[in-house]
């Protein structure tokens, strides 16, 4: 399994501030090459749930 696979990068706000809300943590956060803040997050069944609700 790739390492990508297993981490999911969020670009969207929003959705970040509901994955802080369920008190799951992430990796680390940092700018894209295209001016972009993300979250970087491990893959998780419950970050899934999370994404899908």
């Amino acid at each position: 399994m790739d390492i990508k696979d297993k981490l999911f990068f969020c670009y969207d706000t929003a959705l970040h501030r509901k994955i802080q809300a369920a008190g799951i943590r992430y990796i680390t956060c940092s700018i894209s090459l295209s001016n972009q803040k993300y979250w970087l997050y491990e893959k998780t069944d419950e970050l899934q749930k999370i994404i899908n609700q």
